[in-house]
């Protein structure tokens, strides 16, 4: 059976209800059915929401191809990872902005423009915690602040025998990142050109003055838009705006 799921087979995230809605109690030797505990419509979509990074189809959270102005053709999916595949800064800045919040897991992947011009690593950090908690991430995250700080930016992923397989980190150019609107997970994309040319420096990057961060390297600047594009795949339809 092929692996279609992160965790090799579909969670029920309702099964703590069923089971507690079946539950049998003993009360002076005799057993009462138990009554349901109620569980709240809230509840049940934010437990769904939590469980869609292993209840998807991988192919569904990462497609084979994206459409964003230019389409973008996927080369490889990285196995899911721990959170030390992150920057330590990066996890800093997380438990900074949402306290009792924090990265569970982290799945990648990297595309290509059909032009091969520029490669992205695409990359979902699951984020566990209270409702609360993640809720901060959506609103103290701060994406277009953190882009200039490349101590924050996670590492590309080569994919082996693609024309990516020699991606490396020193061709990143920028990256940026967005949080679903739960702050259940954190989108980043970082881009680089596929022709192996250097990217910017440290310092460009905070000023976003690097020559490939200005308006003649459109291709580097559109794949930041994926970031918005995969978010919205994990968007939670139980959360008002």
């Amino acid at each position: 059976m092929p692996k279609r799921y992160w965790m090799g087979a579909v969670l029920s995230v309702a099964l703590g209800a069923a089971i507690a809605a079946t539950a049998v109690v003993t009360t002076s030797g005799s057993s009462q059915a138990a009554k349901p505990v109620p569980v709240a419509p809230s509840q049940l979509a934010d437990e769904s929401i939590l469980a869609l990074w292993r209840t998807k189809p991988v192919e569904q959270v990462f497609p084979p191809t994206v459409t964003l102005g230019s389409q973008y053709v996927r080369l490889g999916i990285a196995p899911a990872a721990g959170c030390d595949v992150l920057p330590k800064a990066f996890g800093e800045e997380l438990a900074t902005d949402a306290p009792g919040a924090g990265c569970v897991k982290v799945l990648r992947a990297t595309y290509t423009d059909i032009t091969q011009t520029v490669f992205a690593t695409v990359g979902v950090v699951v984020v566990g915690g209270e409702a609360s908690a993640r809720d901060k991430v959506w609103r103290q995250w701060t994406p277009d602040a953190d882009s200039r700080r490349p101590e924050l930016m996670p590492d590309v992923f080569p994919v082996p025998a693609t024309v990516a397989a020699g991606f490396a980190d020193n061709q990143r150019v920028t990256w940026n990142s967005q949080a679903s609107n739960d702050g259940s997970y954190l989108v980043y994309v970082v881009s680089g050109f596929a022709d192996g040319r250097a990217g910017s420096t440290a310092a460009q990057s905070r000023t976003g003055s690097g020559k490939a961060l200005v308006a003649d390297s459109p291709p580097v600047q559109a794949a930041s838009g994926l970031s918005d594009l995969f978010a919205g795949e994990f968007t939670n339809a139980g959360k008002g705006q």
